[in-house]
């Protein structure tokens, strides 16, 4: 599946960017979160996009607000779990852009949306 497989190559490039996975596709009755990542002092919440390289718009402009909302949702759950609320957690996106025969192209973008 094209999911799975852009979110293996997005939690390989997030581990050379010095992010440390902790759990993939954590899921609630309302959303899933891709990856869920340690960097430097942050909990980050990933979201992975991964498209052929003929769409119209980028992977993270597919992005819409019943998903953000999903993801928030998630992300609330994990964090309920942890039982902590003083942690501080960002949402990032790995935009993960396939062709046949070459290395993936992946983009990180930061701090998505508060």
């Amino acid at each position: 599946m094209i999911g799975a497989h852009g979110e293996r190559v997005a939690a390989a490039f997030l581990r050379r960017q010095g992010y440390r996975v902790l759990t993939r596709n954590y899921l609630t009755l309302r959303g899933e979160i891709d990856l869920v990542c340690r960097c430097d002092n942050l909990l980050v919440f990933v979201e992975v996009r991964t498209r052929a390289p003929d769409g119209m718009l980028r992977p993270a402009e597919t992005i819409d607000a019943a998903k953000e909302e999903a993801l928030r949702f998630a992300a609330r759950h994990y964090l309920e779990l942890l039982g902590r609320d003083d942690i501080s957690y960002r949402f990032d996106v790995v935009e993960i852009i396939l062709s046949s025969g070459e290395i993936p192209v992946c983009t990180l973008l930061t701090d998505l949306f508060a």
